[in-house]
């Protein structure tokens, strides 16, 4: 009779009983380089000295794994500091919040109404202009604006984009003093960014 290691004994016994170490969830680490969204379908390549992490509702682990809701994309902090008012890049992808008849003007609309609640009113819009992003049509806004909570001028860089009813937004928010720097970052994502067949 072959003799069993006991390693591999013991392996298969916790394998069994539920207790075999899984991977961590997916919103319990960091992402480097190509990351690819199968839930909406485009991919991006987070900048070689950056980590992406999940920009979704936190996942649940049990015996059987993970259960997540849906991978809306990733949020790339730009500081090694964690908090509301830190620099970070985001990629999203998600339904369109107007299901009616969806427009990236619309898009945009929202997303600027959401920066006026938020600076109750100390805004200004620098450039909203069409461009097209991996063949997409696709709006490009730079705002300026104070957040009242954070006491603070922001910009938010953004670009919103729409594809049978599928909204992709990807966006910079730092502190206007840093634009310049971390705009570079955020180029270099947008023009990472396609569309995959998933």
């Amino acid at each position: 009779m072959p003799r069993i290691d006991l390693t591999v004994a013991a392996g298969l016994f916790l394998f069994s009983i539920g207790l075999w170490p899984q991977e961590p969830c997916p919103d319990a680490r960091a992402w480097t380089g190509k990351y690819t969204n199968h839930s909406y379908g485009f991919a991006i390549t987070i900048p070689d000295h950056l980590e992406g992490f999940w920009n979704s509702f936190a996942c649940v682990g049990g015996p059987d794994g993970c259960v997540c809701m849906t991978d809306h994309g990733r949020i790339i902090p730009l500081s090694s500091k964690r908090g509301e008012a830190e620099p970070y890049i985001e990629a999203y992808g998600g339904f369109a919040a107007d299901l009616d008849e969806p427009t990236v003007s619309r898009e945009m609309d929202k997303r600027l109404g959401w920066i006026r609640e938020r600076s109750r009113g100390r805004i200004q819009v620098r450039s909203r202009s069409a461009i097209t992003l991996a063949g997409l049509e696709a709006e490009r806004a730079v705002v300026r604006y104070y957040d009242k909570k954070l006491k603070s001028w922001f910009i938010e860089d953004f670009i919103e984009a729409l594809q049978g009813g599928v909204e992709y937004s990807l966006c910079v928010r730092t502190r206007d003093t840093s634009y310049g720097r971390d705009r570079l970052v955020f180029e270099a994502v947008v023009q990472s960014f396609v569309l995959t067949d998933e």
